[in-house]
């Protein structure tokens, strides 16, 4: 045959129906391949993108996003604006011996960002029930929230960290990458928790903490800065942190009413005097470790 013959002509491509539904997506917003459980309740102009799932008793509201492969398990209540990120997943069941399968919720507020791979567990009996997050929350990727947890609104928890059951992020409060939070521990409001610390004991307001076991450091002069503190209110702070943190010989019960006797200290001062009292109240430095109700659902 002649090197310069025409080439052999190619069998034609074989194509294959596909049918018309596979392409059609199930709203201008919501991928063909979303499962939405039929008990749940979606707002009309929800995003939900590729093989993400909302399971059942779910009601998530206007301007939320779910991105591709995020998951949310079932019996959670999610307010407007927020954006949840690829393999989180969200309202699971909680990880705890006791749990029996007995109803339980998570409540999550507006505009927070959840990112890959955070997990939310729901609440227990020995809870309430219900696990909280606040509004405009940041929860970077990794991060666990136990069953029974309270955030409140404006919190920051960085990469990693760990969230035992039953613990407490008050307002405006930052955990920095890879922190630990025992269970029933609090983190107070504006506080910030350094890096790898290991939170035991309940953390007070206003105040940075770092180490292991964790210490108050200094005042978080920066973020207070930034939340509209004013001068004199961070001054008041500084003074009390020197009198109840570094310079003292009485016990702090006794300074603490010191610091209460003066009629000119600023809220925050009393807050963080609040604090004081309700750790002395509490059990191993936590107070909401005295709230246990162990009778709510025992262990069988």
């Amino acid at each position: 045959m002649s090197r310069h013959a025409a080439p052999t002509a190619r069998p034609a491509r074989r194509v294959v129906d596909r049918p018309a539904e596979l392409d059609a997506p199930a709203s201008p917003r919501i991928h063909h391949t979303a499962v939405i459980d039929p008990t749940s309740v979606v707002a009309p102009d929800i995003v939900i993108g590729p093989y993400a799932v909302v399971g059942p008793r779910c009601v998530i509201g206007a301007g939320c996003r779910l991105h591709p492969h995020s998951v949310i398990c079932s019996d959670t209540t999610m307010g407007e604006g927020n954006e949840v990120f690829p393999h989180a997943v969200i309202g699971a069941d909680p990880q705890d011996l006791k749990y029996r399968g007995e109803h339980a919720t998570l409540h999550i507020g507006d505009n927070n960002k959840i990112r890959e791979q955070v997990t939310i567990h729901r609440g227990t009996a020995v809870g309430g029930g219900t696990t909280r997050i606040g509004s405009n929350c940041l929860l970077m990727v990794g991060v666990h929230i136990a069953h029974d947890c309270v955030v409140e609104d404006d919190a920051v928890i960085a990469n990693n960290v760990m969230l035992g059951g039953h613990a407490h992020i008050e307002t405006g409060a930052t955990i920095a990458g890879g922190a630990g939070v025992h269970h029933f521990a609090t983190v107070g409001k504006y506080a910030f928790v350094g890096g790898l610390t290991r939170i035991a004991k309940d953390v007070p307001p206003f105040m940075v903490v770092e180490g292991n076991p964790a210490e108050p450091r200094k005042v978080n002069t920066v973020a207070l800065s930034r939340r509209g503190f004013s001068a004199a209110e961070i001054e008041a702070l500084k003074q009390a942190f020197k009198i109840l943190f570094r310079d003292h010989e009485a016990p702090v019960s006794v300074l603490v009413q010191q610091l209460r006797a003066d009629e000119t200290q600023p809220d925050c001062v009393r807050e963080l005097c609040d604090f004081f009292d309700r750790v002395r109240d509490g059990i191993h430095g936590r107070w909401r470790e005295s709230l246990r109700d162990l009778k709510a659902a025992p262990r069988r």
